[in-house]
Formats: C-alpha cells, sequence, structure tokens
C-alpha cells in the first residue's frame, strides 16, 4: 500500500502534512522494492507503514524486521524487476554513475567497493584483522574526550597539532612521529587527517603504511576510509553518536564563547534557536552527508541515509555519549588496549570512574536545555530528519554490537591458547 501522507513530527497545532505525488509515490515504492532486496535491514525503518519518528525513536513491526534479516543475511541478487526498479530510481535521483548502480544490482555486498575492500568488518576482530584504528570525531560528540584519554594512555594520534608550524614538521614530505607537549609521553604526527587536504597528504606520505600511527581522528570518515586504507592496509573505523539535537545545542551556544575555535561564533548570541535553525548549515544531515562523503552544497537524501546505515552496520563500532563507559570499554577491546595494565586503568579510572561521565559531564560545556516536543527541539529535529532516523539506528546497533565486540575477546584468547599450544 502507498503511503497518501508522510509527517515526521507531531505536534498538537501540526503543520500540514504533504501529500505524496503520483510520481513521487511510485519513485518511493522503486526504491522500496530495490532496497529492500539489495540492503534488507538497513530499510525497514525508513519505508515501512509502521516506522515514524517520535521522540527520538522508531517504532518498529518485529515481523518485518525479522522479514529483512532474513533476506539481508542470505545476500540475494535482485531480480530483475527491481533492477529496472532501481535504474529507474537511480535516473531520477541522480544515482546513476557506474560504480553506483554496480553497486546496487550486486549480490555481493551492501558497500561501496572500497567500503568492502579497506575496512575491516564488524565481525572481525583484533586478532584477527591487523587494522589501523580510526576514530571518526563528530563535533560536540564526546571526540575531545576520546582524544584526551588515549593521550593519556601514551598512545600515537594523528590530529590538528601535528602540522603546528611551530614544531617545524608541517612541510616535510616524511613522516615524522614526535611528542608536541614536553613532558608528556604521547606522541603526534606530522599530519593533519581532520581535514580532506590533510588526507590527500597523508596519503601521499604513507600514513597507514607506515604503522605508526595507534589512532587516526578524522571528521571525515568516507573521504579517509577511501584516500588513506587499502586491501593489504584495512582500517578499523569507531565512533561515538549524540542526538542530533542535543549536540547541535551544544554547539550553538559552545561557539557563541569558544574564542579559541576558529570557528568561533560570537553573532550567535543575536539569534534564538529557531532563528539559527532556519540559517544554511553545514550541520544539516551532517552524519548522513559525511557518511556519503558528500560536500555542503550537495543535497542528501534517502539513498544517502540507506548507504550510512549499511555502512554503520557493518564496519563502524558504535558508541553512544549517552554511554561512555561502554562505548569506550568496546573501542579499548576493538583496539586491543590492554586495560589491565596500571597506566591504561588509571586511565580509564581517571575519564570513567565516577557516575557522572556517561552523562557527558567531565568534558562538557554546559549551556541551557532545549526540551524535547519544543518548537525549538522539533526545529532542529525537522531539518535534520535523516540524522534522527539514522541516531535512532544506532541506538539499536548498540544493544546488537555488544554481544559482537564481546567475542573479540573469546576469539583472542582462543588465538593465545592456540599459539601456546604450537609453541609447546
Amino acid at each position: 500500500p502507498y503511503v497518501e501522507e508522510c509527517s515526521l513530527f507531531s505536534s498538537p497545532n501540526p503543520a500540514p502534512t504533504m501529500t505524496t505525488t503520483r510520481r513521487s509515490r511510485g519513485r518511493q515504492s522503486a526504491l522500496k522494492t530495490a532496497a529492500v532486496s539489495v540492503l534488507g535491514v538497513a530499510v525497514y525503518s525508513l519505508f515501512s507503514e509502521e516506522s515514524y519518528l517520535h521522540n527520538g525513536r522508531r517504532s518498529l513491526t518485529s515481523e518485518l524486521e525479522h522479514e529483512m534479516e532474513m533476506k539481508s543475511q542470505q545476500s540475494l541478487p535482485l531480480s530483475r524487476p527491481a533492477q529496472i526498479a532501481a535504474v529507474d530510481d537511480a535516473e531520477a535521483s541522480g544515482f546513476n554513475d557506474g560504480e553506483n548502480m554496480s553497486y546496487l544490482i550486486s549480490s555481493h555486498s551492501t558497500l561501496l567497493p572500497w567500503a568492502q575492500n579497506n575496512l575491516a568488518d564488524i565481525h572481525e576482530g583484533p586478532a584477527q584483522t591487523d587494522a589501523t584504528n580510526m576514530f571518526w570525531h563528530i563535533p560536540k560528540a564526546g571526540g575531545t574526550t576520546a582524544k584526551q584519554l588515549y593521550q593519556c594512555m601514551g598512545k600515537t594520534l594523528t590530529i590538528r597539532i601535528g602540522v603546528d608550524p611551530r614544531y617545524g614538521h608541517d612541510q616535510k614530505d616524511e613522516i615524522v612521529v614526535f611528542p608536541p607537549i614536553a613532558g608528556k609521553d604521547w606522541k603526534t604526527v606530522n599530519v593533519d587527517t581532520t581535514i580532506r587536504p590533510g588526507i590527500v597528504r597523508a596519503k601521499k606520505m604513507g600514513l597507514v603504511q607506515s604503522h605508526t600511527t595507534d589512532l587516526i581522528f578524522t571528521m571525515e570518515p568516507a573521504y579517509a576510509g577511501e584516500q588513506l586504507f587499502d586491501p593489504q592496509n584495512k582500517g578499523r573505523i569507531m565512533a561515538l553518536f549524540r542526538n542530533p539535537v542535543d549536540r547541535l545545542v551544544s554547539k550553538f551556544y559552545y561557539l557563541q564563547t569558544a574564542t579559541w575555535e576558529r570557528t568561533y561564533k560570537p553573532e550567535w548570541k543575536d539569534l534564538t534557536i529557531v532563528e539559527w535553525a532556519e540559517l544554511p548549515s553545514e550541520d544539516e544531515n551532517f552524519m548522513v552527508r559525511k557518511l556519503s562523503g558528500k560536500r555542503f552544497n550537495e543535497p542528501v537524501n534517502e539513498m544517502d541515509l540507506i548507504l550510512a546505515k549499511e555502512f554503520l552496520r557493518q564496519r563502524v563500532v558504535v558508541g553512544l555519549m549517552g554511554e561512555m563507559t561502554e562505548s569506550f570499554r568496546r573501542f579499548n577491546i576493538a583496539m586491543n588496549v590492554d586495560v589491565n595494565d596500571d597506566r591504561n586503568h588509571r586511565c580509564v579510572e581517571e575519564y570513567f570512574g565516577n557516575k557522572n561521565t556517561d552523562s557527558g559531564v567531565k568534558n562538557s560545556n554546559k549551556h541551557p536545555k532545549v526540551t524535547e516536543g519544543s518548537p525549538e527541539w522539533r526545529a532542529l529535529a525537522k531539518k535534520n530528519h535523516l540524522d534522527m532516523i539514522l541516531y535512532a539506528y544506532t541506538e539499536r546497533l548498540f544493544e546488537e554490537q555488544k554481544e559482537i565486540i564481546n567475542s573479540y575477546i573469546a576469539h583472542d584468547f582462543l588465538v593465545d591458547k592456540t599459539e601456546d599450544s604450537v609453541q609447546a
């Protein structure tokens, strides 16, 4: 059945609903047909009549979920009608270049080729795949805490400070690892992998192939994943996620006072959140945009959302800012960090040893809160509707991945026992 009307947000005084045209209904049906066959579990929350976004969560039909998961697990090829539907929809949406179309009708993977070949699968632990770790730093979502934790442990990180001219390594063509702060033993590298030009430079210098870095930080996960890694030098991605509305409210207030930031915005003090939400912004559907590799001026759509969900499901160790202790426990397992080591244990206790850490207060920027359902909340949620759906999906993935990440430990134990018996 077609969905005659759609509205993502309910309210006492709802805005007029958008009635779909015959073409848009046909386009939605075509995309649904193709996506069901190709992407399975990633699409049920987006196109099911019983799926909706409310209070930051989805209402799901368990039978539909089971059906989609079974189809995804079987990796069935598209039927000819579904291929035709996929091509028709791709032409309508401008998604019809050769690489993307071969992806849509392929029976081998639900990932783009670079993600399939260059990145470790979520089911492959550190004992199975010797991958270089990369952290996707989503602004105002706990990334600074991640940097500080692994600096405390004495790790080598690629962060912006590595190309600070005062250290004299920013113009060198070879990889240089150095401690940027006197008296501290954590190190950085003379590349900036947080931005695209820095990623290009790091690729030319062979950053990943040099095996000098414990953790790469980036704000461009798709671009970095495609450019830095290859099938012989794979990457493992992890990220902390935060409710998009909460993240944006935090950013709105933070940049009003953060004089030390390059993106300092004192003029925002004269705006309300509703007024701010109406302005053009690079943060609009930020997560979906970054995972699709699109720039600010490129529109994102439901296809990008589907690709983003599949990318997270198969390639990203998901953490939640509201579950910091558990999230970093999983990151440490994925990175093969020995938390029983005295130093590492002290660092974990410093950052996550108190009961308030899971709320993100250790490194937080205090600001007025926005109440869910308020005009401010609704304005931001509506503008970032794809990110809201994606965040709800990360909450589900966070629950599902616990068993997967814990299996890394069991596998590592078996590998160690096997190696011991061989040596004996």
